[in-house]
């Protein structure tokens, strides 16, 4: 009886030692479980100022063309840059008038649209209007020296210099890695559309792009910009 206790209380000890092994071989085994990446985030309404980087004005521009423009500073979370200075953006023309007769100077209206990077499109707000200077002086000379001729007298073009500082707001949240790096998780597509839907005229243009006919399109789009969307 003695015997048979003994050998039990062997194999006992035998498979607790095996058990032991087993789970701690188990443990090293397992491949360790790494935590979660950082992410980094803007939020919507950081403001960030961009520079003209082509020359725009009311006589070679019209509505609906883009422009070049460019991020003039880095753009930082905490202490990471995620958009670095010189990075291309884009405003688009929404309304404009020629130089016209009387002194009447051109005028152009613009909304900055977006941010380039990554290969995707980063939406931004803000509008702006821009005035030729009129030639108010002439014109009261002209009218007087030669009466309904002044006519002939004209207005200056209105003209958006290279380097003109130009500050934007970024419309939506745009995610970063902790590298600096934009998430691939960001849905470029989806965030512009967002915003071009909060406007008269982002809806007037998707509902013409929608048109199956091509003149019918390029009918529609007109008409969105002559209604100067507010």
């Amino acid at each position: 009886m003695i015997e048979f206790k003994k050998v039990r209380m062997l194999c006992a000890a035998s498979v607790f030692v095996l058990a032991s092994t087993a789970s701690a071989q188990s443990e090293q085994s397992a491949p360790a479980v790494e935590p979660a990446a950082e992410m980094l985030m803007l939020n919507a309404g950081v403001p960030i100022t961009l520079a003209v980087t082509e020359e725009v004005n009311s006589s070679t521009h019209k509505e609906g063309d883009m422009f070049k423009l460019a991020v003039l500073n880095d753009v930082t979370a905490g202490q990471t840059v995620v958009i670095p200075k010189g990075t291309p953006a884009n405003g688009e023309i929404t309304w404009r008038t020629g130089k016209g007769a009387f002194g009447k100077s051109g005028k152009i209206e613009f909304a900055l649209r977006s941010i380039e990077l990554g290969g995707k499109s980063i939406p931004v707000t803000g509008e702006f209007r821009q005035e030729g200077e009129g030639n108010t002086v002439a014109t009261g000379v002209g009218i007087l020296a030669v009466g309904l001729f002044a006519g002939f007298i004209t207005g200056k073009r209105a003209r958006l210099p290279a380097g003109r500082e130009l500050m934007s707001q970024l419309a939506q949240p745009v995610p970063f890695t902790a590298g600096g790096q934009l998430a691939s998780s960001f849905d470029s597509e989806a965030a512009m559309a967002t915003v071009e839907a909060k406007t008269d005229l982002g809806v007037c243009k998707a509902s013409a792009k929608a048109l199956p006919n091509e003149k019918k399109r390029e009918s529609a789009l007109e008409k969105c910009y002559s209604k100067r969307m507010e």
